[in-house]
């Protein structure tokens, strides 16, 4: 799987979320988008992306597509609004997609520009969504808090 940061060509939400749907129909792949500033590792992301693939072969999922499942897992519920709320897109300039097809695909697909660095969480923002107390920020790294809460997504 890889994890791009960009900035997108779009106006809306709407068009990225057609581009989206239009590279998933096109490349046979899988495509999503999340908000870079709540996502603090790739450990995260591959996390959310081997549960989402695990509960759709042992039909678990909560979700009808791989692409809500993966914005759950990533967010660390089995609510899909609670998941988009923590971690869904809201930036069309600074946009995390997350696919198993190639970079250029993406970017192509996109019109998007590749920004660095690809992971950008912001702690106090990501411990807010996420519901994690300061209390456990002090045992543990918020890495570990989130990888927790994706974990535990299925506990729920």
């Amino acid at each position: 799987m890889l994890c791009l940061r960009l900035a997108t060509r779009f106006s809306s939400m709407g068009e990225l979320i057609e581009a989206l749907v239009e590279l998933r129909r096109r490349q046979k792949c899988f495509a999503q988008a999340f908000d870079p500033s709540a996502i603090v590792s790739e450990r995260q992301m591959l996390l959310a992306y081997e549960n989402a693939k695990k509960a759709f072969d042992e039909k678990r999922n909560i979700a009808n597509c791989m692409d809500g499942e993966m914005m759950a897992r990533a967010g660390g519920t089995r609510k899909i609004k609670e998941a988009l709320a923590r971690v869904g897109a809201r930036n069309l300039k600074n946009v995390l997609v997350c696919a198993d097809c190639t970079r250029g695909e993406v970017l192509k697909a996109l019109g998007a520009k590749e920004l660095k660095p690809t992971f950008i969480g912001e702690e106090k923002e990501v411990a807010k969504r996420f519901g994690i107390s300061t209390k456990m920020m002090k045992s543990y790294t918020l890495e570990q808090c989130v990888l927790e809460k994706v974990a535990m997504a299925d506990v729920e």
